[in-house]
């Protein structure tokens, strides 16, 4: 198999929402073990997520605007010096997060996971135009997901202090 017929299998794939909801608790995943300073839980999980795009089947019936984020995502993957770009940028942003968990910061490790989620929404917006609303409502669920846990476990900590 060619790189791109493999991108192009990966790709229907990833169109499935399904794979796009399931981010947020491999993130609720990967926290918890850097928090728990797991580097074994942080790469398994970080494998994990990566791999979740192609875990479910291409969907019967596709969003077009998700096509279109997907397609510009795949267009910036296909080149290799916007992919290096790409995946370098979201490196960073993990390395970050991950680093703040370790470090047992929940507060500094919450809003760099908020400023991720809702960038990848602007950066949606910015580059696909209307198309970008597409992945609104997983960010969503992301958020309430990441920040009503992150919100529980600060009011357990003061509470039992």
């Amino acid at each position: 198999m060619e790189f791109q017929e493999i991108l192009d299998w990966a790709f229907q794939r990833h169109l499935n929402p399904l794979s796009w909801y399931i981010r947020p608790i491999f993130l609720i995943v990967l926290v918890y073990f850097a928090y728990k300073r797991s580097m074994k839980g942080v790469i398994i999980t970080f494998v994990l997520m990566m791999s979740s795009m192609v875990w479910f089947p291409a969907p019967e019936t596709i969003n077009p605007q998700m096509q279109a984020v997907l397609q510009y995502e795949r267009m910036l993957l296909s080149n290799p010096i916007s992919a290096i770009f790409t995946i370098a940028i979201m490196m960073v942003f993990v390395v970050l997060i991950l680093m703040s968990f370790w470090k047992h910061s929940l507060k500094f490790g919450l809003i760099i996971l908020n400023v991720t989620l809702i960038g990848k929404v602007i950066l949606s917006l910015l580059f696909t135009g209307e198309n970008g609303w597409a992945p609104l409502g997983n960010t969503i669920f992301g958020l309430i997901l990441i920040n009503g846990i992150g919100w529980f476990i600060m009011y357990r900590k003061r509470k039992n202090e």
